[in-house]
């Protein structure tokens, strides 16, 4: 008979009338299956050979089944082991379950239970090579990313780097499972948080970043802690979640503040507990994962408002770690610049000499809105335009949007909120005419306002 998940079984056992029994059965189900007679045959089996499913017996001269499961488990841990025993004695299966046996059977074995062992076994084998496969890819994709990661992390050189590289040599040394990042969109919340995986040792494992904002509510859940076949409709496979993917390694969950109540709450408990349930499902399933969240709103806000729980506030801020806005680290905006358009030019082979003057200067008197991120947008655009010599102003386009050394240096010395205040009251909130008196363009000021809750 046709088996679509037939598995490879070694049947150990000293009783020929149980060979005679179960072999013949578990090949008509369409299973291989390879019999021994005693425990040290049966080890030799093992070690030479990759089994889904172990039957051992209790009972058998030299190796015992309880000591063969102990060497199996720690020879071939995702083999599934059964016991069988001869005798309906309680204590003697609760001994084989916490040797690692998957489950037991009593002789003589009813089929029944038998079959229900073997779907189960076939179903946990499916998982296993799923989730390899899926971390196999993963692991992939992101030698690549990591690679790129290592060229772009941590650049600069203004005090607030210096502090930055500091807090993250703290947070490794205390080897702290749980950080949480905050700063403005763009800010490099993720590279931060793949030094952080770096440098803890992790190179080798798994970073599995989750942008919470771009997973729809219905799916959160099963994205993050995973899903059951028939859980839901459309999930017509059982799936690994990002947790169980991130094994090993880090998962960085991007603008936390965005996860729903439900998943809040399940993501609480997975940090309390180190272990996750899939959707649908019923076991637990135990993770070693370093989580790196990163907001770009403040959460002790977000939790007096009641959008955000105050546990999960307080267990995701063990370790705190702030970014600096760009406009604030003028120091580092040459070096990033520079950084960025080495690696643009690498890439896309433009034989591009630096920057200008005149084009230093522009963009030392921007204020970055986006941060990092609009600046490194911003140089690849220019280099395409300028593709050879020298990036001059015209190709960096931001005339409109300047703001002068003098401005940000004078701004840093009063609150943020109180200056675009003053000004927007000055001249009876009129935006233009403030933009212009905070020496700063119209954009920049409605970015501004909408930050600090003023429209």
């Amino acid at each position: 008979m046709a088996n679509a998940n037939p598995l490879k079984i070694l049947l150990v056992d000293d009783e020929e009338i149980v060979h005679q029994t179960l072999t013949p059965y578990l090949t008509d189900c369409g299973h291989s299956v390879e019999g021994v007679r005693d425990g040290r045959s049966g080890l030799n089996s093992i070690e030479k050979n990759d089994y889904d499913l172990a039957l051992i017996d209790i009972r058998m001269p030299g190796l015992t089944g309880f000591e063969l499961l102990e060497k199996a488990t720690a020879l071939r841990p995702e083999l599934s082991s059964v016991i069988i025993t001869g005798h309906g004695n309680m204590d003697l299966a609760i001994k084989a379950l916490r040797l690692g046996a998957a489950d037991f059977l009593v002789k003589p074995v009813k089929l029944r239970e038998l079959d229900a062992i073997l779907e189960k076994s076939s179903r946990l084998r499916s998982l296993r090579r799923d989730k390899r496969r899926l971390k196999d890819t993963v692991r992939g994709i992101q030698v690549q990313d990591d690679r790129r990661a290592r060229n772009r992390l941590l650049v600069g050189e203004s005090r607030a780097m210096d502090e930055l590289r500091a807090q993250i040599r703290l947070a490794v040394e205390a080897n702290c499972d749980t950080i949480l990042i905050s700063g403005e969109t763009g800010a490099g919340k993720e590279v931060v948080a793949r030094e952080l995986h770096f440098l803890g040792g992790k190179d080798d494992s798994p970073f599995i970043a989750v942008s919470c904002p771009a997973i729809p509510d219905s799916l959160i859940e099963s994205e993050l802690f995973g899903h059951m076949k028939g859980s839901f409709t459309g999930a017509t496979e059982d799936r690994p979640g990002c947790f169980e993917l991130a094994d090993g390694g880090s998962l960085f969950l991007d603008e936390v503040s965005d996860l729903s109540p439900t998943a809040q709450a399940k993501l609480l408990r997975v940090l309390e507990t180190r272990s996750l349930r899939r959707v649908g499902g019923t076991s637990e399933i135990k993770v070693n994962v370093r989580v790196i969240a990163a907001t770009n709103v403040d959460l002790a806000k977000q939790v007096e408002s009641g959008k955000f729980r105050q546990d999960l506030f307080y267990r995701l801020n063990v370790f705190a770690i702030k970014l600096h806005p760009l406009r604030e680290r003028i120091e580092d905006i040459m070096p990033l610049a520079e950084h960025f358009l080495q690696a643009f030019a690498l890439k896309s082979g433009f034989k591009i000499a630096g920057f200008s003057a005149e084009a230093r200067d522009a963009l030392l008197s921007y204020s970055y809105p986006g941060n990092a991120r609009e600046l490194r947008n911003m140089i690849e655009r220019a280099a395409i335009l300028c593709r050879s010599g020298l990036i001059e102003p015209r190709h960096l386009n931001i005339q409109e949007h300047r703001i002068t050394l003098t401005t940000l240096k004078k701004q840093d010395n009063e609150p943020e909120r109180s200056r675009v205040v003053s000004a927007l009251e000055e001249h009876k909130w009129n935006r233009r005419a403030a933009a212009q008196t905070l020496g700063i363009s119209y954009s920049s000021l409605r970015y501004k306002m909408k930050k600090l809750g003023l429209e």
